[in-house]
């Protein structure tokens, strides 16, 4: 009874204490559409404007502050293109625990003027709870940037591939959201899409490394490319060109148009992509009769691409808006790749064997979308509902000759005929709302995927006719249903905030690989639970923690049972019987100011890799696809920009990273713990008459995984820009990867198994010149096309 007793009475104090503390309430939203903004920067502050707390508005505009007592504060509404908000509150008894203080809404800066002026500089880096946001507008470590890709190499942990493709902490590639909404695409259209973005575009990039459940399960690093809002009626047009300059020329020309109303606003975006790129591969093998093999392969691609989209958002009402977005690509490709194969005895004076193959390949694509979505106010609730629809086409001839570089004999002669169809359908819908003090939320997401693919191969005999290659020829149908759910809780007790949620994603699946008559059917269930806390402390401090569980499901070329080949010896094999890996992680995030710090742990199970098996007697080397046990990760990022003087400003980011990957290979477990660490930052140079110079640089060590050993590779770009036309006209010249050092070098770690050493390199040595040009009296943001999660798991 003492006990019992000593705990009620603790417990009517802390309640009474509770009782005696204030929260307030509110809503923003735009003083002209009434539209609701999110994340608008809320603080409270003293009468002499000393910061006590702060939050941010949530996705409908709610805010809230919690934990106050009586007094007089000053409350300061804060948001990009918005003009700022100070108002007086006095807390008392009178006022009730819980004032609300109704709708609050914000002008935008653009009432007398046709551009933003960007007056003050906001901090590069800064921390809110799940969020790290790079700004970008007005930020003068970017005005050298050509175009999205040189912004993104700021990102602490991440990482771009020499092939383009980007990577996060783990290893595992991020989704690109543009303005809150999922696009995620081929490495081809993403590059596409990324270059077309200039930094005049964009207003921020929000990073989340540890999705809630409330996205989708694929999604285990996001990256939301902000761009900047509408602020005034009228049109806008901006037309940029990105002339590129190595062994070959590529370029890239983009012109966006917008025009706005009252109700109605248009966006048009058409694209072109002329010109050449390069990918060289080299590699080194010692044959098992120690014989050694010498293998280059280069790979010109001659493109002729184009994209159009057109798209409309017309506001029903003040808290109700529907859009529609059609879009269009055309990729048109010429490869014309050149492999060749040197044989030598194990002294490399004696030659062997010399051949070579060329490969004339025409791969055409053509995409059809469109995309729906609805947004709006339902009394108490918000709802949110895109549908989308996609079809894609893609054909491909190569015509595959090997000879004998000594004579020319003609040794092998192919020709391959590919026809592949995806459509994909998807419909989402969201719905949130307030519960007491706290905010739900609940979502649900049909998709359905259906990849049609017949590849015939045709072999030149003896008798000099083609005939159909069984062996090689390919006809694969892929089906893909996946349904999910979930709900979600977020609230604040006294300081901390903190977020729960638990998504269920339901698949079922169907592989017909019709050429074996293997037909491989697949339903699974799987829970996706996450929580996180966020604590605001004392001198702009933060601190938030949080944990999910993600999934990956094979794609369709990790599923296609049959050969696709990188040369006649070297080819990989999808499997039909791969499962989905489940990731869980551990995040914890420190900010200071400026400075920030991330630690990350977790576990990957049944992560999908490929493992090379060697034929000793016909030196073909393939890669097949299997489930490896499980993989251990972990790694730490510490950002810090500072600004030396007015002049000279820079930001350096440092990561350490550790993998194991348990990989079984040939009757041994190989479970190789792996450290590396990265070390990437840039300088930028205020020089006279308005001229920026910028000095990027990246060095990563020497890593691998339990296979093979990377080597150390690094690169230094080098960037100048300057504005015409009272600001209308930006010209940059760019200069990348001026010591070309970056190219990726394998060594495959058992000897005794496979001795090979192989290199990739993407011709990322090249001169840059770009051209923007800004005209019209709008600056209504281009939508991007809302592309979903299945476009590219389908292997587009």
């Amino acid at each position: 009874m003492t006990k019992f007793s000593l705990a009620f009475c603790l417990l009517l104090c802390l309640s009474s204490l509770v009782s005696a503390q204030k929260r307030i309430k509110g809503r923003i939203s735009d003083s002209r559409t009434g539209q609701p903004l999110g994340f608008v920067t809320v603080s409270l502050l003293s009468p002499d404007s000393t910061f006590i707390k702060g939050s941010m508005t949530d996705s409908v505009g709610i805010f809230q502050l919690t934990n106050l007592r009586n007094g007089r504060y000053l409350l300061l509404l804060t948001f990009f293109g918005y003009g700022k908000v100070y108002q007086q509150l006095i807390l008392d008894d009178a006022d009730g625990s819980n004032p609300d203080l109704g709708n609050i809404g914000l002008s935008t800066t653009s009432s007398q003027l046709n551009e933003i002026v960007v007056t003050g500089e906001k901090p590069v880096l800064q921390r809110r709870e799940d969020k790290l946001i790079l700004q970008v507008a007005g930020n003068p470590l970017f005005a050298a940037a050509a175009n999205t890709f040189d912004i993104l190499k700021h990102i602490p942990g991440l990482q771009r591939n020499a092939d383009g493709g980007l990577r996060m902490m783990g290893g595992s590639a991020p989704s690109i959201f543009i303005d809150g909404r999922q696009v995620p695409m081929s490495p081809e259209e993403l590059q596409n899409y990324l270059a077309g973005l200039s930094p005049e575009m964009i207003a921020s990039i929000e990073v989340i490394n540890n999705p809630s459940s409330k996205y989708d399960g694929e999604h285990k690093h996001i990256i939301d490319i902000r761009l900047k809002r509408d602020l005034s009626l009228g049109w806008k047009g901006n037309i940029s060109s990105n002339l590129q300059q190595n062994a070959y020329t590529l370029a890239d020309n983009n012109l966006l148009l917008t025009y706005k109303t009252k109700k109605l606003s248009y966006t048009g975006r058409l694209g072109y992509t002329a010109g050449t790129s390069i990918y060289r591969y080299s590699a080194l093998q010692h044959l098992a009769n120690t014989n050694i093999m010498a293998t280059t392969n280069s790979v010109p691609t001659h493109n002729n691409n184009f994209n159009f989209q057109l798209g409309a958002d017309y506001d029903i009402s003040k808290t109700q808006r529907i859009g529609i977005m059609g879009r269009v690509y055309q990729s048109s490709r010429g490869l014309n790749a050149f492999n060749t194969l040197h044989t030598t005895d194990v002294t490399t004076q004696q030659l062997l064997s010399d051949i070579y193959t060329a490969n004339n390949a025409t791969p055409r694509q053509r995409s059809y979308a469109v995309h729906l979505n609805y947004s709006g106010r339902l009394r108490k609730s918000q709802l949110d509902v895109l549908s989308s629809l996609l079809k894609i086409s893609n054909r491909q001839k190569e015509d595959i000759q090997t000879k004998n570089t000594d004579g020319h004999h003609l040794l092998d002669y192919w020709k391959t005929d590919l026809k592949n169809d995806i459509l994909i359908r998807s419909l989402q819908a969201d719905l949130s709302g307030n519960l007491g003090k706290g905010k739900w939320s609940t979502g649900v997401r049909l998709a359905f995927s259906t990849t049609n693919n017949q590849l015939r191969y045709d072999t030149l005999n003896l008798s000099q006719v083609f005939v159909a290659d069984s062996s090689r020829s390919n006809s694969f149908q892929y089906d893909e249903y996946v349904t999910a759910a979930y709900v979600a809780y977020e609230n604040t007790v006294n300081s901390w905030r903190y977020s729960v949620s638990l998504r269920a994603e339901h698949t079922h699946s169907t592989g017909n690989a019709m050429t074996q008559h293997q037909l491989t059917s697949r339903d699974y269930l799987t829970w996706l639970p996450s929580f996180s806390f966020t604590l605001p402390l004392e001198h702009a401090q933060q601190l938030h923690i949080s944990y999910s569980r993600r999934i990956t499901r094979p794609n369709f070329s990790q599923l296609n049972p049959f050969r696709f080949y990188n040369s006649p010896l070297n080819y990989f094999v999808g499997n039909p019987n791969l499962q989905p890996s489940k990731t869980d992680m551990l995040s914890i995030a420190y900010s200071r100011h400026t400075l920030n710090i991330t630690l990350s742990a977790g576990r990957e199970a049944d992560p999908m890799g490929r493992y090379p098996e060697y034929d000793s007697i016909t030196n073909v080397l393939e890669y097949l696809g299997r489930n490896l046990p499980y993989n251990d990760f972990g790694g730490v990022e510490v950002s810090f920009p500072l600004t030396i003087n007015r002049w000279w400003k820079m930001n350096n980011n440092i990561s350490g990273n550790y993998k194991k990957e348990v990989t079984p290979y040939h009757d041994k477990v190989y479970a190789i713990p792996v450290f590396d660490y990265t070390f990437s930052g840039s300088q930028v140079f205020s020089l006279p008459k308005g001229i920026n110079f910028d000095i990027s640089y990246l060095y990563r060590s020497a890593t691998g995984n339990s296979l093979y050993t990377f080597k150390a590779m690094g690169s230094l770009d080098l960037g100048i820009q300057k504005t015409w036309l009272n600001g209308k006209l930006n010209s940059r010249f760019n200069y990348y990867d001026v010591l070309d050092t970056y190219r990726y070098r394998l060594t495959f770690r058992e000897k005794a198994i496979i001795n090979n050493q192989l290199q990739h390199w993407y011709g990322n040595h090249k001169l840059a010149l770009t051209l923007n040009y800004s005209f019209g009296k709008s600056t209504h943001s281009s939508k991007s096309d809302s592309k979903n999660e299945e476009e590219k798991r389908a292997g587009m």
